[in-house]
């Protein structure tokens, strides 16, 4: 018997991932099993993603949360069935649905699986057309007069005085037990790679954005 759950991706859709997980961090792999997104069917076997396969009944056809912001959006503030313009959810450029033509004229959000598009909506028109990036529901918090190196923490405090800049996290405070990931843009799609870093504290990284340490050296 299908069950529904929510499941984290390494990539911004079924048919590009190549491992599912339980978590935003990308750290426990899902069980072995069957996954759809209602478009394709994957089987995850042993951790690693099979090749896809296209579910019969399925076509272009989203159950959508939509709203004001991403939060909204992801959060099921509201929800409708849309039509998109491509099976995959992060490809679609156009959507069409009864729950745009209600709304008012302006910047609305839709998502979908985990992910939120910005979409352009004008009232008593069905059609709303993409207009950003597709984006993770994974919220992000900023942090500004942050500093980088990879040369050394001295040089990243330094940098944070010279040319302070604002980084985002996933973490709403930065902790290493928390597993956080620092990034150069609210959506998350960036990640810091450099090897240190000033963000309220010094802190070493992975190169790919993750926290490995607390500095031994602070600014």
């Amino acid at each position: 018997m299908a069950t529904q759950g929510t499941y984290y991706l390494d990539a911004p859709s079924l048919s590009a991932a190549s491992v599912i997980y339980d978590d935003a961090n990308l750290t426990t792999v899902a069980a072995d099993g069957f996954y759809s997104d209602g478009v394709i069917s994957r089987e995850q076997s042993s951790g690693v993603l099979l090749p896809q396969v296209s579910c019969p009944s399925c076509n272009n056809e989203f159950l959508v949360g939509f709203g004001g912001s991403t939060e909204d959006a992801c959060g099921f503030v509201a929800s409708g069935t849309v039509t998109g313009d491509d099976p995959t959810f992060c490809d679609c450029t156009t959507f069409t649905g009864a729950i745009f033509a209600a709304a008012t004229t302006g910047t609305w959000y839709v998502s979908f699986g985990g992910y939120s598009l910005e979409v352009s909506v004008t009232n008593g028109n069905p059609i709303a057309t993409v207009t950003g990036v597709c984006v993770t529901c994974t919220p992000s918090y900023s942090i500004g007069g942050c500093g980088v190196s990879n040369v050394s923490v001295a040089a990243s405090c330094s940098d944070a005085g010279t040319n302070p800049k604002t980084l985002y996290s996933d973490c709403p405070i930065i902790s290493l037990a928390a597993g956080c990931g620092l990034y150069w843009d609210a959506a998350l799609q960036s990640p810091v790679t450099e090897l240190y870093v000033f963000a309220n504290a010094n802190w070493d990284m992975d190169g790919n954005g993750i926290i490995v340490a607390y500095s031994a050296i602070q600014c």
